[in-house]
């Protein structure tokens, strides 16, 4: 007979969209043990170990109110004290690492096997509230920084069963759940294997691409042994750009899959992503003019690479046939995507 454990396990994975029937996932709590506030690091140590193809249910806190008044804050919109998650509570009295941000992020988790040059295949199978509220935090900062004078943190409640923000009276958002960092451990050549969370690159971090929602896949390259993967800030809906800083930010239960591609990360200057309709190419820079440039090119370049266009008529394709938009332009390293429709080719196209 099953254990009782595994029986659970394998229910929720029949549960979960584009997870195989006999598929058990792994969870991954969030407490002050397994995370780790504003940084991303190749020294911690890992909180779970798993093998390529293995799928993990990895729950979350947001930042926005995790700090040691966590109750009084979202009492003040009239969030009961046993609303308000028990990690949230522990999470908001860890301090913070100086000079980085406050981002609470769970990880690592080591990826067996995974080696400097690798490819790591996030596949996001889901990505659900824990609770049923979130907040923007609007202020003096964002794209437009002197046009609010005060930050005015606004506790957004949901109607999970209508998947809608209640934003204001007769206003409502629909949600769109997804992580705003998924990262693997910078390159230790170039940043000493540590960085604050705040900025994106190449390991991937805070990208806040709309995009990474249930059904997507993330593309990381691997610059340390194991991947040693990051995630958090995470929301339950957010605009292209994020123009005031935030999104709503939420505390979500993540289930993603691990599938490792030997050798097959050296190629990426960044994170590549798709989903079923489109890939997504993205370029990052501090100016935002260059990070559409940095876009074009890794766009042009996964033309060339994957289609085997010339680079004369991988750019002329990028100028008539696709879309660039602003994942976001409020975190130091900015970042600009090109949407690549599949439907252009006429033999399939694949990222590795």
């Amino acid at each position: 007979m099953p254990s009782r454990l595994k029986l659970v396990a394998l229910a929720a994975a029949l549960a979960l969209p584009g997870l195989a029937a006999a598929q058990t996932v792994t969870p991954l709590g969030s407490t002050p043990q397994t995370v780790i506030r504003g940084e991303i690091n190749n020294t911690r140590t890992p909180v779970l170990r798993v093998k390529s193809g293995q799928t993990v249910r990895i729950d979350t806190v947001s930042h926005a109110g995790a700090t040691e008044e966590a109750v009084s804050f979202f009492g003040g919109a009239g969030i009961a004290p046993d609303g308000v998650l028990k990690d949230v509570i522990d999470i908001g009295k860890m301090p913070r690492p100086e000079g980085f941000g406050g981002h609470v992020l769970t990880g690592p988790i080591y990826v067996e096997g995974a080696e400097p040059g690798d490819l790591l295949e996030v596949k996001i199978i889901e990505v659900k509230p824990r609770v049923p509220y979130g907040v923007n935090t609007p202020g003096p900062g964002g794209v437009a920084p002197t046009l609010v004078k005060e930050r005015t943190p606004k506790i957004i409640k949901f109607d999970l069963a209508r998947k809608v923000a209640l934003f204001a009276p007769g206003v409502e958002v629909p949600l769109k759940p997804f992580m705003g960092i998924m990262a693997v451990a910078p390159d230790p050549a170039t940043t000493g294997g540590k960085v604050g969370s705040k900025a994106p690159g190449r390991f991937g971090g805070n990208m806040d691409v709309n995009r990474l929602t249930d059904g997507s896949t993330l593309y990381l390259p691997v610059m340390n042994p194991g991947a040693l993967f990051y995630t958090g800030d995470s929301h339950a809906v957010q605009g292209d750009g994020e123009v005031d800083g935030t999104a709503i930010e939420a505390s979500m239960t993540a289930t993603l899959q691990f599938v490792l591609h030997k050798g097959a990360g050296t190629p990426l200057a960044f994170p590549v992503a798709e989903d079923k309709d489109n890939f997504y190419i993205m370029g990052m820079n501090e100016d935002l003019d260059l990070a559409l440039k940095s876009a074009v090119e890794q766009t042009v370049a996964f033309l060339q690479r994957r289609a085997k266009l010339s680079a004369s008529d991988a750019y002329s394709l990028a100028s008539v046939g696709i879309d660039f938009s602003i994942g976001e332009a409020v975190d130091v390293n900015l970042l600009v995507y090109g949407i690549v429709p599949k439907k252009l080719f006429k033999t399939p196209v694949s990222v590795n």
